[in-house]
C-alpha cells in the first residue's frame, strides 16, 4: 500500500489543494479496501492492524507534511477517514448483521457468539 501511495505522490507532491484530497480519497479508498481483504483472509491480530494504522498515518503525514501523531489524528478526522481498526470493526458489524437475520439456525448461533466478542 504505501508503495502504491509513494508512487502516486511522487508524482502530483503537494501542488494543489485539489490533488491532496484526492490523495486522501486514494488513502481512504486502499485502506478500507487492504482492512476487508485482511479480515476475510485471516483473523487479524493486533500487530497486523497496527502495521496498516501504521502506513496510514505515514501517507497523512507526508500528504501534509506533518510530524505529530495527534496532528495526524485531527487531519484523518477533518477528512473523515476511519482508523484500520474502526473499518474492520464496521465490516465484522455488518457481516454478523446480516448472518444473523439468516432463518439457519446455525448461522444464528455463530451471530450470537460474534456478537459476544
Amino acid at each position: 500500500m504505501y508503495r502504491a501511495f509513494n508512487a502516486v505522490f511522487g508524482k502530483v507532491s503537494r501542488i494543489a489543494s485539489p490533488d491532496v484530497v484526492g490523495l486522501v480519497q486514494l488513502v481512504k479508498t486502499v485502506c478500507q479496501y487492504y482492512a476487508m481483504v485482511l479480515r476475510q483472509a485471516f483473523p487479524a491480530n493486533k500487530s497486523d492492524i497496527r502495521s496498516l494504522q501504521y502506513v496510514v498515518d505515514n501517507c497523512f503525514s507526508k500528504i501534509f507534511d506533518i510530524k505529530l501523531k495527534e496532528t495526524v489524528e485531527e487531519c484523518m478526522r477533518e477528512f473523515n477517514v476511519s482508523t484500520v481498526n474502526d473499518v474492520i470493526d464496521a465490516r465484522k458489524r455488518k457481516f454478523l448483521a446480516k448472518y444473523s437475520v439468516s432463518e439457519n439456525s446455525l448461522c444464528q448461533v455463530f451471530a450470537r457468539v460474534g456478537n459476544l466478542r
